[in-house]
């Protein structure tokens, strides 16, 4: 080893020893993580890394074993632990770390349960990353955490109303008055602290942050889901029954719906965060509707009725969540569920409910679209004449949207024609209605014609001169 290589570990053991000694001051303490932190990647790029590897972890478990759990985000040892934490999801995913794996996991489903969002995202974090690239064998620790998580979806319904007619600001004259005790419980989301006393004349009004514990968390929330489904692929056989008990609290949670007042509340972050666990939660029922089809489609309205009550509710500012929306509805709608939608098709042609009124969200209209026309084409033989109306005059207008890709003109143009057939069906029943939409496809098919020839022709005509 060289000495250029050698000085640097030695000091990064001096630092570790810092964090070990119960002596030393958290600022301090805080300095020798940072430094830690900020040379992570020189650290494990050493030839000496298999050992502070080990010695490092010791450190690090003991810390977050021992240490209390911090609510207060500017507070020292809050820093402390979640640059540990970081440092742990840094570490190289290598043989050197195989056999901490079980500790390691223990630690993060511990954290999950104690500890605050900040921390517990990155513990989350470290559990995906862990059972992904090692897939530790099964143990009970895994159908506790899945129960754990069932739990939280369990007691979500008791506290919406909580959610949304709690404060986000908490007014204090000194900060001596902080009661976290009675604060936490009712905390879903970060909150700002204002501290009417002030260090000294000149100085501005302090503020603090009062981070949620995991377990109450929305944006901790939003992350459970993805962790069940790798749960299920690594061990299907083994959670599968698990799994099932988790349908009817997805179905609740899709269906929860906030008031008017309080989706038009001033904590717009805090209705964003919802319906962003509502429709991770969606998401993960498209994982699994193929595995528990049954079940599903017996209680199919819960999930017709969720689906358009979350396109409905989802802020026109949220547009990645209207795009995560209509991908678990294409993946829904890509099975025998779909039959279940017909009564309710008729909805999703409106194209405020559909993509929204946003501006930002002419991006997801290709998305939009090409789902609507999937389920259209479909369940076309079983739509009523009403419904393919609607159908036409959208996909119609469609055809000759300029600001839409040409893939998305053709594939409405398809669509167009596989539904002549089903107008021609329902012309028995109502001649002059079918007759007039099928002479407003004709003209729409001719009118695209006539601006290929006029507009895109000469173009074409004009490269190939060239």
């Amino acid at each position: 080893m060289s000495v250029s290589e050698s000085i640097p570990v030695i000091t990064f053991r001096n630092y570790l020893n810092i964090l070990n000694d119960p002596s030393a001051k958290e600022e301090i303490k805080l300095k020798a993580t940072q430094e830690l932190s900020e040379h992570f990647e020189m650290i494990i790029q050493s030839s000496s890394y298999p050992s502070f590897l080990e010695t490092s972890l010791k450190i690090f478990m003991r810390i977050l074993q021992e240490g209390d759990p911090q609510f207060i985000q500017e507070n020292t040892m809050q820093h402390i632990r979640k640059l540990i934490l970081e440092m742990i999801h840094r570490l190289p995913i290598t043989e050197n770390l195989r056999q901490h794996v079980k500790s390691i996991i223990t630690m993060m489903l511990k954290i999950l349960k104690t500890d605050n969002e900040e921390n517990v995202l990155v513990s989350l974090r470290i559990i995906i990353e862990l059972h992904k690239h090692f897939r530790p064998s099964f143990n009970p620790e895994i159908q506790l955490f899945l129960g754990f998580v069932k739990d939280i979806y369990t007691n979500l319904p008791n506290h919406v109303t909580s959610i949304f007619e709690t404060s986000n600001d908490i007014w204090l004259g000194d900060l001596t008055e902080l009661n976290l005790e009675s604060l936490l419980p009712e905390a879903y989301s970060v909150k700002t602290i204002h501290v009417e006393k002030q260090l000294d004349s000149n100085s501005q009004q302090p503020t603090y942050t009062l981070l949620p514990r995991g377990i109450l968390s929305l944006k901790v929330l939003q992350e459970l889901p993805i962790i069940v489904v790798l749960m299920y692929q690594i061990y299907k056989n083994a959670v599968h029954q698990e799994v099932s008990e988790f349908i009817p609290l997805i179905l609740t949670t899709i269906n929860l719906q906030p008031t008017v007042i309080q989706r038009n509340s001033t904590q717009k972050e805090t209705f964003v965060d919802f319906m962003g666990a509502q429709i991770k939660t969606l998401s993960f029922l498209a994982y699994i509707v193929r595995i528990f089809q049954e079940v599903v489609i017996a209680n199919s309205l819960s999930v017709t009725n969720g689906m358009l009550n979350l396109m409905a509710n989802c802020p026109k500012e949220a547009a990645h969540l209207r795009k995560e929306l209509l991908i678990a509805a294409r993946h829904i709608f890509a099975t025998d569920l779909r039959q279940k939608f017909i009564p309710s098709i008729d909805k999703l042609f409106d194209e405020d409910l559909l993509i929204g009124k946003g501006v930002t969200l002419d991006s997801i209209r290709p998305l939009a679209y090409s789902t609507l026309a999937d389920l259209a084409h479909h369940v076309r033989q079983s739509l009523s004449l009403d419904v393919l109306i609607k159908a036409v005059n959208l996909f119609s207008k469609n055809v000759h949207d300029e600001t839409l890709a040409v893939g998305i003109q053709t594939m409405s143009c398809k669509l167009l024609l596989n539904l002549v057939d089903c107008l021609r069906h329902h012309s028995e029943l109502e001649p002059q209605r079918s007759r007039q939409i099928l002479s407003k496809l004709l003209k729409v098919f001719v009118k695209k014609f006539e601006t290929i020839a006029k507009i895109q022709l000469p173009l074409i005509v004009q490269k190939c001169s060239l």
